[in-house]
């Protein structure tokens, strides 16, 4: 699995089925410090060949 926020591969804490939630499947990554501050970076998960669509999310 790899997930990159604004371009950049952020390193994946937790990626797993959520207790509780049937097909609910949940990502933690990090987000290292120096990465370039941003409104609207795109987020992209990427598992097997497959990659989701880009969403976006605050970089502070």
């Amino acid at each position: 699995m790899k997930v990159t926020v604004g371009g950049v591969e952020v390193a994946v804490s937790f990626a797993g089925l959520v207790p509780g939630f049937t097909g609910l499947y949940q990502v933690n990554a990090v987000v290292p410090e120096g990465l370039a501050g941003s409104d609207a970076a795109p987020a992209v998960v990427s598992v097997a060949g497959q990659q989701s669509a880009a969403v976006t999310m605050a970089v502070k």
